[in-house]
């Protein structure tokens, strides 16, 4: 067989009781120290999501994101690569009706370069832009947000809620999305946005394939992908916590990432 079968428990991205398979171990990608070196994919049939086995833990977590420099090479840096990640953005922003008027408020998540803030401003200057992220590798180098916050979401001091709240290749990184996911329905107004963008699975990836492909996936990051989420996934969440699916493509580098509009309810 490909893979192995696990007794029935439950998955943890969706909670369902459930025959979780166990795809394989995989590597990790990054020199750490973390708290084991022994890591597998599971996959859920139930919401067809991969999750990494075990989680990371709070100081893996660390390790990563407060102890480590995440936007130092040519990816972030380099003109051609600036240009074409900004067009990009400004596309979805345009093409997905992202931004509703005139001093929209605007949320990053796990911002990083604070791209989305960036074409939102480029968009409409009037904009009111707040980015938020653990680390403050990019807090210097974002004139385009009004406000950035090094700290966790739940430490953020603003009463006003926004209209468009986005967490680009963010939410595989959560050991619990679905709590973060609550955070930012709290945040936003009725009928505003939430956009999100993340890695898939690897191209024409389906479960009997087993390990192979991810061992090869430019995407499995381990421990820092936690999860390889799926449009099932999200339908089952988004009414329980307060949204609704308002678009979904998981075409983007082959099937190998998706961009996800979820909207308050």
């Amino acid at each position: 067989m490909l893979f192995q079968r696990l007794r029935r428990t439950s998955c943890r991205a969706c909670g369902q009781k459930t025959r979780v398979r166990r795809l394989g171990d995989v590597p990790a990608t990054h020199p750490g120290p973390f708290h084991t070196a022994d890591f597998a994919l599971l996959h859920c049939p139930g919401c067809d999501v991969v999750y990494l086995d075990p989680a990371p833990t709070a100081q893996d977590l660390c390790t990563l994101y407060e102890e480590s420099v995440q936007f130092a090479d040519d990816h972030y840096t380099a003109p051609d690569q600036v240009a074409k990640i900004n067009e990009y953005y400004s596309h979805a922003v345009r093409g997905l009706g992202l931004l509703p008027g005139n001093a929209t408020r605007v949320l990053e998540i796990g911002a990083g370069y604070a791209w989305v803030s960036r074409a939102c401003k480029d968009i409409d200057e009037s904009s009111v832009t707040v980015a938020q992220d653990v680390s403050a590798e990019c807090v210097d180098r974002c004139a385009w947000v009004d406000r950035y916050h090094v700290g966790t979401l739940d430490d953020l001091a603003e009463c006003e809620p926004f209209d468009l709240a986005s967490m680009t290749h963010v939410i595989e990184h959560l050991v619990d999305p679905a709590a973060m996911l609550t955070a930012i329905g709290a945040r936003l107004k009725p009928g505003g946005k939430l956009f999100v963008t993340a890695p898939h699975r690897p191209t024409g990836w389906e479960p009997a394939h087993g390990i192979e492909a991810w061992r090869q996936y430019s995407y499995l990051h381990v421990p820092a992908h936690v999860s390889y989420f799926s449009r099932q996934w999200f339908d089952q969440v988004a009414v329980q916590l307060g949204f609704r699916v308002a678009h979904w493509d998981a075409r983007h580098e082959e099937g190998q990432a998706f961009e996800l509009v979820l909207q308050r309810s």
